[in-house]
């Protein structure tokens, strides 16, 4: 782990809000400590009791402050849990060891407290211990030390640490999000820097970056990861180019494509209902982000989601066979492919994969074979050279006709009124 301390760790807006809230439910002051003891931040609207600034009020009594407060922290790191401790100045305080990747970064500092009325044992030993002071103007400030219970006490630290422990994971994950964000920008980067280098021609216009998000949204619906991604990291680098940057206008493109992806989804065979949600709450995110690296991860990141979905693959068995089962289609959707071609390719019995493909994709092999290749003759029909029946023929329909019916099934219109569409 790269080296950390609180300061930088802890934000302090959320610190102020979370235990500062805290400090005024309890009553109790709350500090927040470094390594050494230093007190970095006092949270709340409950400062310090009169008797503790008095004490605090020379030299000698804020360096015997301090090393209280250095030796708490200290003993609460090698136990990490709450450690209560008596001050030099005899009051209750108590640390919460804030402890990221095994890394001890300081603590939260609570109490200032009693737990019973202060009798003559504790005066004497007050006296005793704060010789440099007026023990007469300290007697006094005694009286402004609130009073709590054991139980209380006990109540409020183990509520602490749970409170700390929230923010320490809370804080881990912003700074894993920062991270990820760091690596999407040099990753732009670079996809900008291997464009340069291999001398790649610039798109010049929206309609070539619609005829690549098209063949992306159509891996999608195949459940095509690899081609998917590979797309999507073309298409949001067109999108950088084109836009030069322009955050507002990338934003528009990124909402859009999400958007378009989910959809891609359900018709692959995702769950439309947590689909929907992924995306209202992707939509919601992206409305409040203002860096292009953060659009980009988060994009990534649902459309991960969005694939995810689509077969539900990832904690089922044969995970193996029926991607294998995928890929050699997509690569032999133009032959005369049958079912039993497909499992003596993967050395299974045909009645064993036709099985796999209702338990794992709930639909038939057929079923996909025929999804494949509707996919393949939307873009082979995007090429002026190409006939419908040209189209029929590479795809692996030996009837034109039929060809034309599922077409029409899948896309809502024959393949020739979808053709004459394009151009």
């Amino acid at each position: 782990m790269s080296k950390r301390n609180i300061e930088s760790f802890l934000d302090p807006k959320y610190l102020e809000e979370i235990l500062g809230s805290f400090s005024k439910a309890t009553g109790l002051h709350i500090e927040a400590v470094n390594r050494k003891g230093e007190t970095l931040a006092v949270l709340g609207n409950k400062s310090r009791s009169d008797f503790c600034q008095f004490v605090r009020s020379n030299s000698k009594g804020e360096k015997k402050c301090l090393n209280s407060y250095k030796e708490a922290t200290l003993e609460a790191s090698k136990w990490n849990e709450p450690y209560f401790f008596r001050c030099h100045a005899g009051i209750i305080i108590w640390a919460v060891p804030i402890i990221v990747d095994n890394v001890f970064l300081g603590s939260i500092i609570c109490g200032q407290v009693l737990l019973w009325k202060p009798d003559e044992l504790f005066l004497q030993q007050l006296k005793k211990g704060n010789s440099n002071l007026d023990f007469g103007m300290l007697q006094q400030k005694v009286s402004s030390i609130s009073i709590a219970s054991p139980e209380q006490s006990q109540a409020a630290a183990d509520m602490l640490f749970v409170v700390v422990n929230h923010l320490v994971k809370r804080n881990l994950h912003t700074m894993e999000e920062e991270h990820a964000y760091q690596l999407q920008r040099l990753q732009i980067k670079g996809y900008l820097e291997n464009r340069k280098r291999g001398n790649i021609t610039e798109f010049t216009d929206y309609r070539t970056y619609l005829k690549n998000e098209r063949r992306f949204l159509s891996y999608i619906r195949l459940g095509d990861r690899t081609r998917a991604e590979s797309t999507l990291k073309d298409l949001l680098t067109d999108l950088l180019t084109k836009t030069a940057g322009d955050k507002a206008t990338i934003k528009i493109r990124v909402l859009e494509l999400a958007s378009l992806s989910s959809r891609a989804a359900v018709e692959g065979g995702a769950d439309a209902e947590p689909v929907m949600v992924k995306l209202q709450n992707f939509n919601n995110e992206v409305n409040g982000i203002e860096r292009i690296e953060e659009f980009f991860f988060k994009v990534h990141k649902i459309i991960e989601e969005f694939l995810d979905g689509i077969f539900k693959l990832a904690d089922k068995k044969h995970l193996s066979l029926v991607n294998n089962a995928r890929n050699f289609i997509m690569e032999n959707y133009y032959k005369p492919l049958t079912l039993k071609a497909t499992a003596d390719q993967l050395f299974i019995s045909p009645s064993h994969l036709s099985r796999l493909f209702r338990l794992e994709l709930d639909c038939t092999f057929n079923d996909y074979l025929t999804r494949v290749r509707v996919e393949k003759a939307v873009e082979l029909m995007k090429k002026p050279e190409f006939s419908v029946e040209q189209v029929s023929k590479a795809i692996g329909f030996k009837s034109q006709s039929y060809f034309a019916e599922v077409f029409r099934k899948y896309i809502g219109v024959t393949p020739l009124i979808y053709k004459n569409s394009l151009f």
